[in-house]
């Protein structure tokens, strides 16, 4: 199937690791340019080096950090300036710590949506303008499981989440006029370097062994498995491409069934 994704150009945020670098490697497998985003400058540019072994020349790697709205205005300037267009982001970014509701302070709580919702919206308010212009764009925002089954443990993801598919939805209806379509795509249980490193810290919580924390994130998926950074990733080349373009503010999940709601 022909995607229609040659020469799209694609901001990826957390493009350097996990599911961001996945959704990456999937749209230059497409044909598109790549736009990796990461704040770590070492990790972004061998994340880099190593895609451009499989697509010379289509992957320019931006250090950025996601806190500082001047640093993503510079970010987007460049891709523009080298490529003349943005049509497609990727706001894969997040560092959602696991915190306990209860020991949390006013300013931890305040700032609680900079984890991963306020780097998304900057970068939404910078893109959008010039994929209008062309009249041709797609933003898909990964979110998470826990924006819609919240739990004690996992309120800051599930706060940042339950922000995102809702921004998604608010977006989605605006946007569709200028032919931009936003939707959300929500994994769950995926193997990355991120996940091995929250089983570690439950693991250290619980006083459970990691192989125990393993089985049991996934006794309750009908798969019986982790899912694949890549299975995110052909998903995401879908809703970036010109075959979705009559999806508009959904929310996808590649879970392995864990979610099964209505």
């Amino acid at each position: 199937m022909d995607l229609g994704l040659k020469d799209r150009v694609a901001i990826v945020t957390g493009g350097s690791r996990g599911i961001g670098k996945a959704c990456a490697k999937e749209l230059l497998a497409e044909g598109a340019i790549v736009v990796i985003v990461s704040k770590n400058p070492d990790i972004n540019a061998a994340t880099v080096r190593e895609l451009e072994r499989l697509h010379s020349d289509r992957a320019l790697g931006v250090p950025t950090d996601l806190d500082d709205d001047a640093a993503i205005a510079a970010m987007t300037a460049q891709a523009v300036d080298r490529y003349g267009r943005i049509d497609i982001l990727v706001n894969s970014a997040a560092t959602v710590i696991p915190q306990d509701f209860f020991k949390m302070g006013d300013g931890q709580l305040t700032n609680l949506l900079d984890q991963k919702f306020n780097p998304a919206a900057r970068c939404i308010r910078h893109v959008v303008p010039h994929m209008r212009k062309r009249k041709w764009g797609r933003i898909i925002n990964i979110s998470g499981l826990a924006g819609r089954q919240p739990h004690f443990t996992v309120v800051p993801a599930a706060l940042n989440n339950s922000a995102m598919l809702n921004l998604t939805k608010a977006l989605a209806a605006e946007l569709a006029k200028d032919n931009i379509l936003v939707n959300a795509v929500v994994p769950y249980i995926i193997d990355t370097e991120r996940q091995e490193e929250t089983m570690r810290e439950w693991a250290q919580v619980t006083g459970q062994a990691e192989a125990e924390v393993r089985k049991q994130r996934v006794s309750g998926l009908p798969v019986g498995r982790m899912g694949r950074p890549d299975e995110v990733g052909a998903v995401v080349a879908f809703m970036a491409s010109e075959r979705s373009s009559y999806v508009v503010g959904t929310a996808w999940y590649v879970d392995g069934g864990g979610s099964m709601t209505l």
